[in-house]
Parts: C-alpha cells; sequence; structure tokens
C-alpha cells in the first residue's frame, strides 16, 4: 500500500511547482516577456494538452488492461514527465516553442501517471476499505507536493553562481526548482513501481480499440452503466468548481486580498497540508457511512466553503477559507477516486480510469473558463465569480442522488 500511495506522493510535485505556484508564474513574465497575451498563452497550452489527455486517456487504460502493462506504463510516464520537467528548467526567454512542447508531453505524462495509479487502487484494498487507502493516498501525495515546494523554495534561497555560458541562457533559480522536482518524481516513481511487482495484474478480455465508440454508446443511452455515468457526470461538474478555484486561487488572493508573493507561497503550503488532512480523515469516514452519504457531504461542504469566502474580507478571514478549501479539496479527490474504484469491474478499472481522466481533464478547461468568463460578465468582480461556482456543485448534488452504489463486481 506504501508503494502505491509514493505513486501519488511521486506526482504531486509536479502540479504543485510546475502548474501552480513557480513556473506558471516563470512563463507568464519571463518566457512570453509579460506581454498582454502571455495569461493566455499559459492557458491555451494546458488546454491543449488537456484536449490530448482527454482522448487518450480511454485508450490508454483500456489497453493497460487488456495486456495487464500497468506498471510498465508507470514507468513509461513516471519517465517522461520526471525528463520534461527537468528540460523545462533548461527553457528562457528565447525557448517559446520548446517550453510549450515540453508543458505538453509532461501534462500528458503526469495525468497518464495518475489515471493508472488509481486504477490499482482496488488492487491494493479490500472492498471495505477504498475510502480509506484512497484518502492516504492522496494525503501522502500532498506530503510529497509540498516536500518539492519546500526544495524549490530552498534552492531559491541559495547563492550558487552558474557558469557564465550557462546564467545568460537560464535563469538559475527555476533551473534548480525544476530538476529537484523532476529528480525526485523519477526516483520515488521508479522505485515505487519496482516495490509494485507483487501485485497480481491479469489481462482482461476487453476490445481497447472500440473504447471509445462503448463510452459514447453508454454516455447517450445511459442504460448499460447507468450509475457509473451518473457517478462521471457528477465528478465533471464539481470538479469544474474545483479545477476553476485551484486555477485562479493565487489570482483570487493578489486581486481580491492584496497578497504579495510570498503570502500566496505560504498560502499554497498551508492549503496543502490542510488538503492532506482532509483527505486522511474523509477517506476513513467515507468507507464508513458510504461512498454517496461521503459525495453528498463533501459536496454540500464545498458550497458552504464557497459563501463563506464570498463574506471574507479580512486576510484572517480569507486564511481560513483557505483552510476549509484545502479540507474540501483533499476530500473530494479522495472520494472520487474511490467511488469509481467500487462501481468499476476490477478487471477493467484501468478502463475506468482512463475515462474518469477524461472527465476531470474536460473540467480543467470548463471550469477555470466558466470563471474567466464570469469574471468578464461581472465586470473583473471576483467574489460574485466565486459564487458563480456553486451550481456546479448544486448538479452534482442533483446527479448524485439518482446513483446507485451497487457493485457489479
Amino acid at each position: 500500500m506504501f508503494a502505491w500511495a509514493s505513486l501519488d506522493f511521486a506526482n504531486s510535485g509536479y502540479t504543485t511547482v510546475v502548474l501552480t505556484t513557480i513556473f506558471n508564474v516563470y512563463f507568464v513574465t519571463v518566457i512570453a516577456a509579460d506581454i498582454a497575451e502571455a495569461t493566455f498563452l499559459w492557458t491555451a497550452t494546458l488546454s491543449f494538452s488537456y484536449l490530448l489527455i482527454m482522448i487518450a486517456s480511454p485508450f490508454i487504460g483500456a489497453y493497460a488492461d487488456a495486456r495487464a502493462t500497468h506498471r510498465r506504463i508507470l514507468f513509461l510516464a513516471t519517465i517522461c514527465c520526471s525528463i520534461s520537467t527537468i528540460i523545462l528548467g533548461f527553457c528562457g526567454p528565447n525557448n517559446m516553442k520548446l517550453t510549450i512542447t515540453f508543458i505538453v508531453i509532461s501534462n500528458l505524462s503526469y495525468a497518464i501517471h495518475q489515471n493508472i495509479t488509481a486504477s490499482l487502487l482496488s488492487r491494493i484494498a479490500d472492498l471495505r476499505y477504498l475510502g480509506k487507502v484512497s484518502g492516504f493516498g492522496w494525503a501522502w501525495g500532498f506530503i510529497g507536493g509540498v516536500l518539492a515546494l519546500l526544495m524549490s523554495l530552498w534552492w531559491m534561497q541559495q547563492t550558487f553562481v552558474l557558469p557564465r555560458y550557462l546564467s545568460a541562457e537560464f535563469d538559475q533559480q527555476i533551473l534548480g526548482s525544476l530538476v529537484l522536482t523532476g529528480t525526485l518524481f523519477l526516483l520515488i516513481g521508479c522505485l515505487s513501481v519496482v516495490y509494485l511487482k507483487s501485485v497480481v495484474i491479469l489481462p482482461a478480455n476487453n476490445d481497447w480499440r472500440h473504447v471509445w465508440q462503448n463510452l459514447v454508446f453508454n454516455l447517450f443511452r445511459l442504460k448499460s452503466q447507468h450509475d457509473i455515468m451518473l457517478l462521471y457526470l457528477c465528478i465533471f461538474f464539481y470538479h469544474c468548481g474545483i479545477a476553476a478555484v485551484i486555477t485562479v486561487s493565487s489570482i483570487y488572493a493578489s486581486k481580491v486580498m492584496n497578497f504579495s508573493i510570498e503570502e500566496i507561497v505560504g498560502l499554497v503550503l498551508i492549503v496543502n497540508v490542510s488538503a492532506c488532512l482532509g483527505s486522511f480523515l474523509f477517506g476513513n469516514w467515507q468507507d464508513k457511512v458510504g461512498h454517496k452519504l461521503g459525495l453528498q457531504a463533501i459536496l454540500w461542504f464545498w458550497v458552504t466553503t464557497i459563501v463563506f469566502l464570498f463574506f471574507s474580507d479580512s486576510k484572517l478571514m480569507f486564511y481560513i477559507s483557505a483552510n476549509l478549501i484545502g479540507l474540501g479539496l483533499g476530500s473530494a479527490q479522495s472520494a472520487s477516486r474511490a467511488s469509481i474504484a467500487y462501481l468499476a469491474p476490477k478487471n477493467r478499472q484501468a478502463e475506468y480510469f482512463g475515462v474518469w481522466g477524461l472527465f476531470v481533464n474536460a473540467s480543467s478547461v470548463v471550469g477555470p473558463l466558466s470563471y474567466g468568463t464570469l469574471t468578464v460578465l461581472l465586470n473583473n468582480d471576483h467574489k460574485l465569480a466565486a459564487i458563480g461556482l456553486t451550481p456546479f456543485f448544486l448538479l452534482s448534488l442533483a446527479l448524485i442522488s439518482q446513483t446507485r452504489f451497487v457493485t457489479p463486481r
């Protein structure tokens, strides 16, 4: 179980350092030279990578089940994402095309790694303890993200001097941060895959080449697998809200609460600790009360948290809101993984988590885009835009109320 959870530990540094805290700012301000279209270039690059992930995830998941190649895919995804992350550290203002290329490769590799990791949950945990084990994995993963961020911050405070021919091309702080993050992913990820050799995975009898035809048929008919399709849609809608919150959290802290860069980094660290606690504590509770009631509780928690955020006018209130968001973030991510593992057939977990990856990554496009649209319509009022995210969670509540958690196994 620890080796499996360490897969989450390994890959979390990528999202924390590259997508959320450090490299995204470097891309906008240095690589894109802070031009008017800089933020658009960043979001467009990520959106393109999410589109590729949405197309590829069901195929790769179904192929992993059909050929029992989970460990091999995890190993390749680890190599690709970690090496791509390290290469990004060598990108400077004159390497826009190279940077975009390796952002896409690294994010695609990360998503595949995340999906295949999730598909092994039911092979690691007993059906009764899916929430507990999933929560432990997410909690350990958030610790990995905090470690990668702390390593990056430590490097940035050092006074190492690069050779002159390097210092003219690369940013020393970004180079060290991404090399440390990529190396951490590479070492922990590969060791975790090695220690998972004892997990028995048998090939499934499924036609992976026609997985998209089956998916489209089920989406429109909603008959053959009614409950898991409703769960997919539920996860899509509430992840739209969560993705928007994650994507714009730093912008909200800066524009609404006037946080400095140092305060924002500190806030990210605090939120990761809260998310760690939320995923671990909620996972245990989810197994006791059931997946349906657990999801309903976390969705209402998110609605309440966003309303609380709307009324947060002081920095103290905002810190409380951020911690509540962290608790909700860890709980929601752990809950969705455990719920899919419960409903999906055991011999086709990677295929079903590939589809899960499709919906989660689609939400990463729709959610932030919805928030951005709301800020335009509401004259850049971030508080009202945040309240505008609550319908995503209310739609999820309506869908989960119609979902039956009767395992097909």
